[in-house]
């Protein structure tokens, strides 16, 4: 017998996404509308208000129709942000095969990678934007060569001043803040100096 679970959200009390268990282990997983629920429920509620509910529990409450449909009014500009709906638009003409391989094609990284490792000790921020659970700041980097970047980054948390990081990113031409390094990846490295 199959067990479903929805998330849920004790802030707005909203519940989507699913999956199943099986007595012989987990089956399917809505990864797509799982994904989009917790994704827009983290942003708009927090974290902590997200919880897993399943069928056999006395406050069980089914999926409402009206309760998914304006989920999907609500975020219906928010997703996806990729190019996804375009591909599918461009490609409607191909077999399923040709549909593969063209999203292979499209989506293969090419060996060039313009991406810019630094090693430095972050020596100031100014926050860009805030919003609930992420900051997006423009930082200085001072490197040990003796070179200076500024980075730009968006982190659900803010690094530590004096401390120093690893930082990947991609060099860009910001048209603020001048020539940036778009922070991908950002790790400590040493204590504080």
């Amino acid at each position: 017998m199959t067990t479903y679970y929805y998330f849920t959200c004790t802030k707005c009390g909203t519940r989507g996404g699913s999956l199943e268990s099986q007595a012989w282990g987990w089956g399917n997983f809505d990864m797509i509308e799982s994904f989009k629920y917790l994704a827009y429920h983290i942003e708009k509620c927090g974290e902590d208000s997200i919880r897993v509910i399943s069928e056999e529990v006395e406050q069980y409450v089914d999926l409402l129709h009206d309760e998914y449909n304006q989920f999907l009014e609500e975020t219906k500009h928010i997703f996806p942000h990729s190019k996804d709906w375009e591909f599918l638009a461009h490609a409607k003409t191909l077999t399923v095969d040709e549909l593969k391989q063209r999203w292979v094609d499209e989506q293969t990284i090419s060996v060039s990678d313009e991406r810019v490792k630094i090693m430095g000790q972050l020596q100031g921020i100014e926050i860009v934007k805030e919003g609930p659970g992420y900051f997006h700041f423009l930082g200085r980097v001072a490197c040990q060569n003796g070179q200076s970047w500024k980075v730009l980054a968006h982190t659900r948390e803010l690094p530590q001043m004096n401390q120093s990081y690893m930082i990947m990113g991609v060099r860009l031409q910001h048209p603020e803040y001048g020539e940036v390094l778009e922070v991908q990846k950002l790790l400590q490295t040493s204590q504080k100096a």
